[in-house]
């Protein structure tokens, strides 16, 4: 599958590549900066460090490409990588995605992860075998759940330490 950069009002969404993904994973910003793209000492995030051999694992496995790994969340006006937003996987046998995403402290509440939320749903909504995306967060983060109602997710259980979020296509 041929991916396509998802333009927002304020961002670019850039999928991914294995190449991406494994030199960031080594600790280079090299692949992106050649890109035309700006990094700084805040991103990746340890959460997007954490999340890169899974990214290379969907890689090796799938041989492509599929957009249900990571994407680059790319201020339009400066080309500076903010944060990163992805799914977990493939939709499994019910059609159902999970969705995580995180953004350097110094660019949140701005807005730009209800922007990109958005797109990624919208996005993964037009994929055939998509039927329901889902996230969890913590259940002590206001802004994570302020984002999530926003897009209209549901909450669909919590537990002690997480707040379970679904939306039907």
């Amino acid at each position: 599958m041929e991916l396509k950069n998802i333009y927002t009002e304020r961002l670019i969404l850039i999928p991914f590549t294995y190449n991406i993904a494994k030199a960031l994973a080594s600790g280079s910003v090299k692949e992106v900066e050649e890109l035309g793209l700006k990094t700084n000492s805040k991103w990746p995030r340890q959460d997007t460090m954490d999340v890169l051999p899974f990214i290379i694992k969907d890689f090796e496995r799938n041989g492509q490409p599929t957009g249900f790994e990571g994407w680059m969340m790319v201020l339009k006006d400066n080309k500076t990588i903010i944060g990163d937003i992805g799914f977990k996987g493939t939709p499994d046998e019910n059609g159902d995605v999970e969705i995580g995403y995180g953004i350097i402290e110094d660019e949140q509440g701005k807005g730009y992860g209800f922007e990109a939320l958005k797109s990624m749903i919208d996005w993964a909504f037009s994929q055939d075998k998509v039927r329901a995306v889902k996230a969890d967060c913590l259940i002590n983060n206001a802004p994570s759940i302020r984002i999530l109602e926003k897009v209209a997710m549901k909450e669909i259980k919590r537990d002690c330490s997480l707040v379970y979020w679904e939306l039907l296509k």
